[in-house]
């Protein structure tokens, strides 16, 4: 089937075009997120199930409705909350089931549906022709009546099954791992303890400035009519900039109007030729795929393509319709097609059509278990915190970001197009209670739709929205970006003049046993004063206390009502906090030598002491045991730090005159387990490499710091020579350190079976062929000795794309034996239809740690 463009098909489109995505559960009110392509009036309903095992839905438990928001002409997005009917609320042990309910819009209409007529989420999710049947199986949930289900986390920690993961690039390296969570779920659907209670995805879920030629193209495409009208793209500041995009930009103009011309055969609006260079705008349709590394660079300030890296943002998402677009071809396969154009037809030269098709079978490969990802989202509570690539590629990763992108218009533009899409399509479930009635959520909702109806030219509601989205205000002198000064270090002015309210992205989860917290290390960053490219605090001060110490202060007033018992603290955090040795040496040396923007340089907690050192403390300030969940790096592992403090950094440490006779310092021992899980698909052969037993002989270190408050200083201590490396900090500084970490690296146990065959049924590939060439026999031989599972099987990371479940070990007693439990699920070479994951088992017993 040839391509047909979104506007052919939209009216033959089911009307959920994505969803319905379980966001934020919780024993009072569950909240399910959709996107249609109608104004609807939904209704959400969630019901207990007999016996509570899910198999037969019983009675209605908690209802609520709520209009949908008109992002564009066929793009109408909600996130419905159901609450409590005569004082109903969820309870652990019970599988629950929702449908949802659509009443049309009085403006709206619904062929074939009778006036008087309600529509059922069951009714709404699959095309009625045949011809334009999405791909995989009609399904959304587990059970005879097709209804997606849910169940509470556990009261009881060892039944508790949190998923994580992170970084899904549609044509990345390897296969989607995301969809292993269906199975997971599948497995144990009608068992409320053993099923996942709940995924959280750390970052990276889209790629804003990494995206395939071809997935530019259908989401140019689909943007524009989903949104209903073209967005005006600011591209010219001056003469000599217009002269400037003429010139950086490679033109054929005698191929031109011929790629045109075909390009009618696909689009109803096809991508022209670029427009008079003196217009002060372009609409995203005229930037062509393939063609805007330069315009990004050069316009937008973007550095995704800096430092040898062109082609990473050579089709960078532009407009709003992109990015909304986007979110909606990750998370469905509604709105696919069938089939993409051949790259003979679109592209001018042959190293352009070698990459224009080899990315259309990746993404092909992406889209074939599409159908199994939306139906896992629809049957587990799913939370989601933002990374850089959900906007750009380094989005404020330092000060001369800010500069370089929030001081452009183009930047300016696509950053806040980028925050509005993530706050409609993943902010809006984190924390419905920001979007209700009056609250700042439903102030933005409102602007963006009137910005909507104004197609894209109401300039004051486009800059009313950008105070909500916590974009600062442009300095009218400088014409960059404003900061303002939080104690010691430089942040974002995002509350500056006039702005009443800001949306949050961080949030925190509580359950019976067990809080998550997450955190937003991008937009409360600590930038020094003194260059503009050093490594910030990715926390600042202020983002230290309502981020963190808030939270766990309200934890513990919770607790002490009775409300929780919350035993176990989790917290996301995108970004890791230890790294391995070979990442930290390359971004060192690039921080040295001002190649800032060429491996995410200082994006790692430990490139900032102050600031990890500040973060341990105020984890164990409150807490004793702590997981941290990240992703973000493209490899899974698991890290040990045990922590003690005589005194917790920023404290005064008592004089010992001072105390009285036989007391002691009060020493505190805590623990932190760092769990990665990442990249859902984007595995590239460095990661292969450090995946087997290669990476064996470069293995990573144990390592010791110790600290002193006042002043700060830091020291390391080898593994060899400890007393001797200890003794001459001690004696300069005549006293023993206030507190030390040790970080430990968690073998990584040999990979077990989880499914012989992923879908179904065993590949029917051959390897064998005698009348092959004699190199190609040679290349079979070298790729069946690297597929050997003993090579494969290494002993710290997991380099293939993968997705772990996070389990627990807590007996009521014995303290000594508690422990955090990692699987990783992952397609091993050596049988590559198959799943296995590989374990990390994290004790959480308190070390008696001490300096001699």
């Amino acid at each position: 089937m040839s391509w047909t463009p979104l506007s052919h098909r939209i009216h033959h489109l089911p009307l959920i075009l994505a969803g319905p995505i379980l966001r934020r559960t919780e024993t009072g009110e569950v909240t399910v997120w959709l996107a249609l392509k109608a104004a609807r009036e939904v209704e959400l309903k969630v019901y207990s199930t007999k016996g509570g095992i899910g198999e037969i839905v019983d009675v209605p438990l908690l209802q609520g409705a709520k209009s949908t928001v008109q992002l564009g002409k066929y793009l109408h997005v909600v996130a419905v909350t159901a609450k409590p009917i005569n004082s109903n609320v969820l309870t652990y042990g019970q599988i629950y089931a929702y449908d949802i309910e659509f009443d049309r819009d009085r403006e709206s209409s619904s062929v074939g549906v009778p006036e008087n007529e309600k529509e059922n989420l069951l009714s709404c999710l699959w095309p009625t022709s045949p011809d334009l049947s999405v791909l995989g199986p009609e399904a959304i949930g587990y059970f005879a009546h097709g209804l997606p289900t849910f169940a509470l986390p556990p009261r009881d920690l060892n039944y508790l099954r949190i998923v994580h993961g992170s970084c899904r690039k549609p044509h990345g390296g390897g296969r989607d791992a995301l969809p292993i969570l269906d199975n997971a779920i599948e497995q144990f659907a009608g068992m409320a303890n053993f099923r996942p209670h709940q995924l959280f995805l750390t970052g990276d879920q889209i790629y804003g400035d990494d995206v395939a030629d071809a997935m530019l193209w259908a989401l140019t495409d689909a943007g524009d009519t989903l949104l209903g009208w073209e967005e005006n793209l600011p591209l010219m500041n001056d003469a000599q900039i217009k002269k400037n995009l003429c010139t950086s930009i490679p033109r054929n103009l005698e191929k031109e109007n011929v790629v045109g011309a075909k390009r009618e055969i696909f689009r109803e609006a096809p991508i022209q030729k670029a427009s008079n260079a003196e217009s002060g705008y372009k609409k995203p349709i005229e930037l062509q795929p393939g063609t805007r590394s330069d315009i990004a660079r050069d316009f937008g300030g973007f550095t995704a393509m800096l430092v040898n890296k062109p082609d990473k943002s050579k089709s960078h998402l532009f407009g709003l319709g992109e990015y909304c677009a986007m979110y909606l071809l990750v998370w469905s396969p509604v709105l696919w097609c069938a089939s993409f154009p051949k790259g003979k037809d679109i592209c001018q030269e042959s190293k352009e059509v070698k990459i224009w098709d080899k990315e259309v079978v990746e993404l092909d490969g992406f889209v074939r278990n599409l159908w199994r990802v939306r139906r896992a989202l629809a049957n587990i509570p799913t939370y989601m915190i933002c990374d850089d690539h959900d906007v750009s590629d380094d989005w404020y990763l330092n000060r001369e970001w800010c500069y370089r992108v929030l001081g452009k218009s183009l930047g300016r533009r696509v950053v806040q197009n980028a925050l509005l899409a993530y706050a409609v399509f993943q902010g809006w479930g984190n924390m419905p209670a920001q979007f209700e009635d009056g609250r700042v959520g439903d102030k933005l909702l409102k602007a963006t739709e009137k910005w909507s109806d104004s197609a894209g030219t109401d300039v004051a509601v486009w800059e009313e929205a950008a105070s909500y989205l916590g974009i600062p205000a442009v300095d009218i002198e400088t014409g960059l970006p404003k900061f303002k000064l939080d104690d010691d270090v430089l942040i974002l002015d995002r509350d500056g003049e006039g702005v009443g309210e800001v949306l949050s992205w961080h949030f925190t989860v509580r359950s019976f046993k067990h809080e998550v917290i997450v955190l937003d290390t991008r937009t409360w960053r600590g930038y020094p004063v003194e260059s503009a490219i050093d490594p910030p605090m990715l926390l600042t001060h202020k983002g230290f206390e309502e981020q963190i110490q808030q939270p766990l202060r309200e934890t513990d007033l919770l607790n002490k009502t009775g409300e929780f018992a919350i035993e176990a603290t989790l917290v996301v955090v995108p970004t890791n906090l230890v790294g391995l040795w070979i990442i930290d040496a390359v971004q060192r040396r690039d921080v040295e030598q001002g190649k800032v923007f060429n491996s995410d340089a200082g994006d790692a907690w430990n490139f900032h002491e102050l600031a990890f050192v500040k973060l341990l403390s105020e984890f164990f300030r409150q807490r004793d045991r702590v997981i941290v969940l990240t992703g973000d790096i493209h490899y899974a592992a698991a890290v040990r730090l045990s922590y003690w403090s005589d005194c917790h950094f920023g404290d005064c440490r008592p004089e010992i005159e001072c105390l009285p006779p036989g007391s002691k310092l009060n020493r505190q021992s805590s623990v932190l387990a760092q769990l990665t899980a990442s990249a859902f698909i984007n595995e590239e052969w460095k990661t292969h490499v450090v995946h087997t037993k290669i990476k064996s002989l470069f293995p990573e270190r144990s390592h010791e710091c110790l600290g002193w408050n006042e002043p700060l200083e830091l020291v390391t201590i080898p593994k060899f020579g400890r007393k001797k490396a200890l003794a001459a900090p001690v004696r300069d500084r005549q006293s023993l350190p206030d507190w030390g970490y040790r970080v430990d690296w968690v073998k990584r146990q040999k990979a077990r079976l989880f499914l012989q065959h992923e879908n179904g049924e065993p590949s029917s590939r051959s390897h064998k062929n005698k009348q092959l060439p004699l190199l190609h026999r040679l290349w079979n031989l070298i790729s069946l000795l690297w597929r050997n599972r003993w090579l494969q099987e290494g002993d710290e990371i997991v380099g293939y794309s993968n997705i772990a479940i996070v389990s627990f070990q807590w007996p009521a007693e014995g303290d000594g034996e508690k422990a955090v439990i990692q699987n990783v699920y992952w397609r091993p070479l050596w049988e590559p239809d198959s799943v296995v994951y590989s374990q990390y088992f994290v004790p959480l017993g308190l070390d008696e740690s001490k300096v001699d």
